[in-house]
């Protein structure tokens, strides 16, 4: 009686054992599917967002290195210019010389005892004025630009470095799967929980097999039923006697 009575609590244990774990594989499964199938998701918008990120960064350092190439030809025409107001600050100092050499020489010119180019030395010496004049705002000119060039030099350099950063950021991003798990990178994972959900699954029906076999054994050996609280009906070959006992006529 006690190994009839601890067979079916074995086949109870071991059924109701192997319907749960149905049940949390069957839970585990859809839980399982619906994450792996967002990140999946994920990954893709992360790739898509990926290639859109580097050709905006790519468009950025083609219009860096214009910008740069652009501050390069605008540095060489204000060299050229520098050089130019260096010319003309020069010239013009030298022609304030010649026309105050010009002044002294009309005002010493004597004829007969007359100065009859005294009159012109007044307006030489004014020119000579004006071109000193002329020749120190040049001058001024000149280490304006000479101050502008090492600006603009200065600004293409920095130009060009942010130009090199952003290539190097681009071409760190242009590797696939780097924002996030590739699909080969979620492989294992997969394996890994669908193995689990197998292996409880497999599990699980080898415990309702193996429950089925105990109740089969139990009513084989003529223990009592499942359900003892289950009356067994009468037949016409025997009446009952007891719960579970059947007494042959």
């Amino acid at each position: 009686m006690v190994r009839n009575r601890f067979l079916r609590s074995a086949a109870v244990a071991l059924s109701a054992y192997g319907v749960l774990g149905l049940v949390i594989a069957a839970a585990m499964l859809v839980v399982g599917i619906s994450t792996f199938s967002q990140v999946t998701r994920l990954q893709t918008t992360l790739e898509s967002e990926r290639q859109s990120l580097v050709q905006s960064i790519r468009t950025v350092s083609g219009t860096l290195k214009d910008t740069s190439a652009a501050t390069t030809n605008f540095q060489q025409s204000i060299v050229g210019a520098r050089n130019a107001a260096d010319q003309a600050s020069q010239l013009a100092n030298s022609s304030a010389g010649t026309f105050r050499n010009l002044g002294g020489t009309t005002a010493t010119v004597s004829v007969l005892g007359f100065q009859p180019l005294a009159s012109l030395a007044p307006q030489f010496n004014a020119s000579a004025d004006q071109l000193q004049q002329l020749a120190i705002t040049m001058g001024i000119t000149r280490d304006s630009l000479s101050q502008n060039g090492t600006d603009v030099q200065r600004v293409g350099g920095d130009l060009s470095l942010l130009q090199t950063q952003l290539d190097a950021v681009a071409n760190s991003l242009t590797q696939p799967g780097v924002l996030g798990l590739d699909a080969q990178s979620l492989l294992p994972f997969q394996v890994a929980f669908y193995g689990m959900c197998l292996l409880v699954i497999v599990q699980s029906a080898f415990s309702i097999v193996a429950g089925v076999v105990l109740f089969r054994l139990q009513r084989a050996l003529g223990g009592e039923p499942l359900f003892p609280h289950i009356k067994t009906a009468t037949t016409s070959d025997g009446e009952v006697v007891g719960r579970g006992h059947v007494r042959v006529s």
